[in-house]
């Protein structure tokens, strides 16, 4: 992230209003339902929204959010650069470098800039013209800015590498799933099948703690929802924390092949599943069942890869109820779900392969935060003159 003090080093600095001129008032947004397909990218706050039959602009810009943006995570990115026939929204503010600042160093300087000091707008954050416009941008001589700009290029090249190395390892497991046992589109592909109760051995909520009851020191660490991603992964620090006797800990501790389920949430999100690959000395949410498999019927790795399936995801969203906001899948419900039952010894191979590529998953997302870190110190160094 760049700030305005990150950028105040040793090299004369501007507001962006003396750099760019604004093309705000070419932009012209269209209705998704409006808009006809064609063979141009229309352009919004955070990148390519489709394609349009026609064109605005053809030259190279930069695009900087206006609202809608990631201003309270700039990591995330607020500005990027398009070049040739495109079309942008009134969602992003269009900006064209003058002969002063080279159009890559002035993406490489805005991409991760945090304008929250230049945010107006209480229920919807706005960066107007006018505030962006005082932007604090650093202006070294312009054959500094293309060596700049050539840097940070090569450290992003090898982030992106690191980031679709780790995406391409996300999708394997499924991969190796469909192989082995099936893509299960509709039915179960002929394996014989169970309900979820007949291979559950134990099953169990978790314990409830509310916002009041955690703290940063407390001693027990307490696992909620938000720590499920949707891909299945499973975060286990950086947690809350909270007070439990010593009969919780018993009651509520995992261990490893334990299976997680979110019983409550949005809708998109209700259901979300992970597999825990180590103990954990901690409790868990009552937002989250708990359930051990009978060893001899299915495994915890098999049941979670069944469950992101279309005839998986299907099955459970046949039982989720609730209302605008909050989805429920209640338990009673899920232990009618059918579930197809491979020989174990084919379920526990699958583990075995999928145990080594969580291992090559771990290798590479630590692979991939040195390259996020590589680029933040870099960003920092450049723009401060000590590259």
């Amino acid at each position: 992230m760049i700030t305005r003090e990150s950028v105040r080093g040793i090299y004369p600095v501007e507001p962006l209003g003396e750099v760019v001129q604004f093309l705000d008032h070419k932009r012209r947004p269209v209705k998704q339902s409006e808009r006809v397909e064609g063979l141009y990218p229309y352009f919004g706050a955070n990148g390519q929204q489709g394609t349009i039959d026609d064109y605005i602009f053809d030259e190279p810009l930069v695009l900087v959010a206006e609202d809608g943006g990631h201003f309270d995570a700039p990591e995330r990115g607020i500005a990027y650069q398009i070049e040739g026939k495109t079309w942008v929204n009134n969602h992003a503010h269009v900006l064209r470098p003058n002969s002063k600042i080279d159009i890559r160093f002035l993406t490489r300087v805005l991409e991760n800039y945090d304008v929250r000091p230049f945010i107006s707008g209480t229920t919807r954050a706005k960066l107007t013209k006018g505030q962006a416009s005082r932007i604090e941008i650093p202006l070294p001589p312009l054959e500094e800015q293309r060596r700049i700009a050539a840097i940070l290029d090569q450290a992003d090249a090898l982030r992106r590498l690191r980031r679709r190395a780790l995406d391409r390892l996300n999708t394997l497991g499924q991969a190796i799933f469909h192989e082995m046992f099936g893509a299960f589109h509709d039915g179960f592909e002929g394996w014989p099948t169970q309900t979820l109760a007949d291979v559950i051995v134990d099953a169990k909520i978790g314990a409830v703690r509310g916002s009041k009851d955690m703290s940063d020191e407390a001693p027990v660490p307490y696992l909620r929802m938000n720590s499920i991603g949707i891909d299945g992964s499973l975060r286990l620090s950086g947690l809350k924390r909270v007070e439990a006797s010593d009969t919780e800990l018993e009651i509520y501790s995992l261990r490893k092949g334990d299976f997680l389920f979110n019983t409550r949430n949005s809708r998109e999100l209700v259901g979300k599943t992970a597999v825990v690959h180590q103990d954990f000395d901690g409790i868990y949410n009552n937002n989250i069942l708990r359930c051990r498999f009978s060893k001899m019927r299915v495994n915890a790795d098999f049941i979670d890869s069944f469950l992101r399936t279309r005839k998986g995801r299907s099955s459970l969203d046949n039982v989720k109820s609730g209302t605008t906001s909050v989805f429920a899948i209640y338990q009673k419900s899920l232990m009618t779900l059918l579930i197809p039952c491979p020989p174990m010894k084919k379920q526990q191979e699958f583990s075995k392969q999928l145990e080594r590529l969580k291992a090559e998953e771990e290798a590479t997302r630590i692979s991939n935060e040195k390259a996020q870190c590589l680029f933040a110190s870099l960003q920092h160094r450049a723009f401060r003159g000590s590259l």
